[in-house]
């Protein structure tokens, strides 16, 4: 069995996004799990609405320790077998944990897994045509209809971190974060790389569609993403050596 799973969850401002969010996981997630949220100095209102969810883990930052620091956080504070790292600006949909838990644990050799999305920068990205979140779920509940056979290994050598799924074994072999990759951007590339270094396999659920916004946290917050990206990019290829 799979066990408990730990949502971590990071917040940088966005608390409309936050709350769609929870209520979504609420919604659609009838498997054990827990939420961990850490939040990175928000002003807008979202620290004292973290604190009121019934029974979450809340770590609260005074300031932005960006992506790798605060999932380092979560990583280390959860208590699940299972590990989900989702950013807040996500709507979950019918059967999305359950087909990637499933998915998961299909194969010892598995490290991460991923779902597809509008919104994602690492080859599982699909071409959509709603316009609004009732359409969306209507399209995921065809879309997640459970399928072992449209999972697959992925076929580029990462996966983005928006919604990522592995086991605590994974991470406690790997390692956490690199924290040296500043905000948010390469460092879901260099883990991916580094689970791979490890032996592990990239897998994508493709039984499993989720709704993801996309760069709201650097849009909220006055982040320069392009330049944001780009130093990591230079950092990412001093590290690999190119």
């Amino acid at each position: 069995m799979p066990g408990l799973t730990s949502i971590i969850i990071l917040t940088l401002n966005g608390l409309g996004y936050t709350r769609q969010c929870l209520a979504s996981i609420r919604k659609f997630t009838p498997q054990p799990y827990e939420l961990v949220l850490v939040d990175n100095g928000s002003t807008d209102g979202t620290p004292a609405f973290l604190l009121r969810v019934p029974g979450a883990r809340v770590i609260l930052n005074r300031y932005n320790r960006g992506f790798a620091g605060g999932c380092n956080q979560g990583l280390v504070t959860a208590g699940g077998d299972n590990l989900l790292l989702l950013n807040n600006d996500t709507v979950v949909t019918p059967n999305w944990l359950g087909n990637m838990l499933a998915c998961l644990h299909s194969r010892p050799d598995i490290g991460l897994v991923g779902p597809y999305s509008n919104y994602a920068g690492s080859g599982n990205q699909l071409p959509v045509n709603y316009s609004n979140i009732g359409q969306m779920l209507a399209f995921a509940r065809q879309f997640n209809r459970p399928d072992p056979a449209r999972w697959r290994e992925h076929s580029a050598d990462w996966l983005s971190g928006f919604c990522l799924l592995t086991r605590r074994e994974v991470v406690e072999r790997v390692g956490l974060f690199d924290e040296r990759f500043a905000f948010g951007g390469w460092e879901d590339v260099d883990y991916s790389r580094r689970v791979q270094a490890a032996g592990y396999k990239l897998y994508l659920a493709g039984d499993v569609f989720i709704h993801h916004y996309g760069h709201r946290s650097f849009v909220a917050n006055d982040i320069p993403i392009g330049r944001v990206l780009a130093q990591n990019a230079a950092l990412f290829a001093e590290k690999w050596g190119g």
